[in-house]
């Protein structure tokens, strides 16, 4: 299960009923959204605190979106910034991007472009990580697909990686996180290199 809740996320947008709809359902996502619809507090709420994400609206009254993306960008360049917009072209999207927004989606939305922008630019940042427990169980459940493929026991194992059965098998039930030094030996039993354990996890 992917942990997100440390991922703050500021959407400004001067239509209330949009700011609770994402509200919701960042939430519900595991996000953690704080909501704006003047861009001025959005803003000052970023020299406050660290967003990792701000979602945009490109038209508002009181400041253009694009002004609000570059402003944002000038408090923390690491900010991923995505614009929405109910009146979509080429021209607000190309300067949006050339201001720092790093995404561009239409309205009226759906939930899953939300959602699947604010992932892509998470996990572009490298902030979206697996759960302890998921982790242990996905490393767990390679380490024994790798085993059986080689037609290994637990026992060979053993003998080739000076860790116990016993060991073994909390490793590869997901009950125990194994050290870097135990995948280690594992990982060169099966004839693997540690990254291959980890990659995609």
């Amino acid at each position: 299960m992917a942990v997100r809740h440390h991922i703050k996320v500021l959407v400004i947008d001067d239509d209330p009923s949009i700011c609770k709809t994402v509200s919701l359902l960042l939430e519900d996502r595991g996000y953690n959204p704080c909501v704006f619809t003047n861009p001025d507090d959005g803003i000052a709420a970023a020299e406050q605190e660290s967003f990792q994400v701000a979602l945009i609206d490109l038209r508002m009254p009181a400041m253009p979106g694009v002004e609000v993306v570059e402003r944002l960008k000038a408090i923390d360049d690491r900010m991923s910034c995505i614009v929405m917009t109910a009146f979509p072209d080429l021209d607000s999207a190309t300067a949006t991007m050339r201001h720092g927004s790093c995404d561009y989606i239409t309205k009226p939305f759906k939930q899953e472009d939300i959602i699947t922008a604010i992932d892509r630019a998470c996990q572009r940042m490298g902030i979206i990580y697996t759960d302890e427990h998921e982790l242990n169980r996905l490393i767990g459940q390679r380490i024994r697909s790798h085993r059986l493929s080689q037609s290994l026991t637990l026992r060979q194992l053993s003998d080739r990686t000076d860790l116990t059965t016993s060991q073994l098998s909390q490793v590869e039930l997901g009950k125990n996180a194994a050290s870097i030094w135990a995948l280690a030996r594992i990982s060169n039993s099966l004839g693997l290199q540690v990254s291959e354990l980890l990659t995609g996890l």
